[in-house]
């Protein structure tokens, strides 16, 4: 959901940061070791949140992020996914999803992140789902539990050039409720498996929204979301996210933010698009 697109946008600052812009990078460019992958918990996104807040497009997350107040009026979604977990919530179908990335990072000075990312997600698994996103700023996995009442997040995890970092908190947080409806809020709470960075993220569906993706027109709900990072990494991104509930997916994301790591500064503002909701 929004929550791993979120975190994605501040490890591409950071990688930034880590690879230009400074006469001394060489403290971002260490690699914290991963977290033992015997952590059962798995990863959204998002986020992400989205997310963020959101679904299984692993590209940034978080509240009071400014959005329109009005509301299209309904229109037919595009046909939904044929994975579902038997007569229980549907998932997010199998396959490979692209997602093309537009924006800057500022790290000393601007830069453009243009690009593709690619989600690939796998088919559910005792009870959960997991995905991978993959860009040239390095992977971010995530492992998502769907519930009647939402999709929640068991485990995200990043891997970059400038840091790696693991969130599997105790029990599933919420990503997105279902039904996403306008006014529904939410917050959550995190801390990375090495203990040195916290997470919180506070969120909230704006709004209704019908947008056209890969030339469908598809009914949305629109995330508003905070995230903050504090700790080791400092981090404040705002996020809107559009969530397909038909698809199981975050078909767009903008995330704007700023922070510090090792007294560098930075910040993000990154679009993330979705082709088709169709996987290949």
């Amino acid at each position: 959901m929004s929550t791993r697109l979120s975190l994605a946008a501040a490890a591409a600052a950071l990688l930034v940061a880590g690879c230009g812009g400074s006469s001394t990078p060489s403290a971002l460019q260490r690699t914290e070791p991963p977290s033992p992958a015997g952590s059962a918990a798995a990863s959204a996104a998002a986020p992400a949140a989205a997310a963020p807040g959101a679904s299984t497009a692993a590209h940034s997350a978080a509240p009071t992020a400014s959005a329109a107040t009005g509301q299209t009026a309904p229109q037919p979604a595009a046909a939904a996914p044929a994975a579902s977990a038997g007569s229980g919530p549907t998932w997010t179908a199998p396959g490979r999803y692209t997602y093309d990335d537009s924006g800057t990072v500022t790290a000393g000075t601007p830069q453009q992140v243009d690009g593709t990312a690619t989600l690939t997600v796998d088919k559910p698994a005792a009870g959960r789902q997991h995905s991978v996103l993959k860009s040239d700023q390095g992977s971010t996995t995530e492992d998502v539990v769907v519930r009647s009442t939402g999709t929640f997040l068991a485990r995200i995890a990043m891997t970059n050039p400038a840091f790696s970092k693991e969130f599997a908190p105790p029990s599933p947080v919420l990503l997105v409720p279902d039904p996403a409806a306008p006014g529904r809020a939410w917050s959550w709470t995190a801390t990375s498996t090495d203990g040195k960075t916290h997470c919180a993220v506070t969120a909230r569906v704006g709004r209704t929204e019908t947008i056209t993706v890969g030339g469908v027109r598809t009914a949305t709900s629109v995330v508003e979301s905070t995230l903050k990072l504090t700790g080791d990494v400092t981090y404040t991104g705002q996020m809107q996210t559009w969530y397909d509930a038909a698809h199981h997916l975050q078909v767009k994301d903008h995330t704007k933010g700023s922070g510090t790591f090792s007294g560098f500064a930075f910040t993000t503002d990154i679009t993330s698009v979705l082709r088709s909701t169709q996987p290949s």
